[in-house]
């Protein structure tokens, strides 16, 4: 005798939360990853792979633009400080932010570089892979974060400045 066709139901369980069963991106800081993506990929060159954000458009102003976009990615830098990162990873971080810096000052080539390099992505990329491996934020890390961001910006200020001497006396505007 021929059985009937059963319908067989199966019970799905969830081991791992969806966004991450899923493979979807499980977004760290939306602010932060905002912010990245604003500053490095937010436009497209259409019927291309390039993308650019605002970074290489705001550092077409000399001096002014590099210290701006620096500033800002320092302020990201600082704020993932609350999300239990080691201090090579914010070693890091902040490493990109000056090499970004120190060559986004060189005319041309700079820009060039700057719309290359997109040190926010990177240091978004970092802040995923190394979230919450470190223990919780103290006020030592807090310390070391702001000594690593002031001497960051002490050498960019010291590598404009002596930019503009040197172009200064090059050219004998003064």
């Amino acid at each position: 005798m021929a059985q009937p066709d059963r319908q067989v139901s199966y019970i799905e369980t969830e081991v791992l939360p969806p966004s991450a069963k899923s493979g979807a991106a499980q977004t760290t800081d939306p602010f932060i990853a905002f912010i990245s993506r604003l500053l490095d990929t937010f436009f497209a060159i259409p019927g291309t792979r390039i993308r650019f954000g605002f970074e290489p458009l705001i550092n077409l102003f000399p001096f002014f633009g590099d210290q701006a976009t620096s500033l800002i990615s320092a302020a990201l830098l600082y704020r993932s400080v609350q999300h239990r990162l080691p201090k090579i990873a914010l070693v890091r971080m902040a490493l990109n932010i000056l090499i970004n810096a120190l060559i986004g000052m060189i005319p041309i080539i700079g820009d060039i570089f700057v719309f290359w390099f997109k040190p926010n992505v990177r240091n978004y990329r970092i802040l995923e892979r190394y979230s919450g491996l470190g223990r919780a934020a103290s006020r030592g890390d807090w310390i070391f974060v702001s000594l690593l961001i002031g001497c960051t910006f002490f050498l960019i200020v010291s590598g404009t400045l002596l930019f503009v001497y040197a172009l200064l006396t090059q050219f004998r505007w003064w």
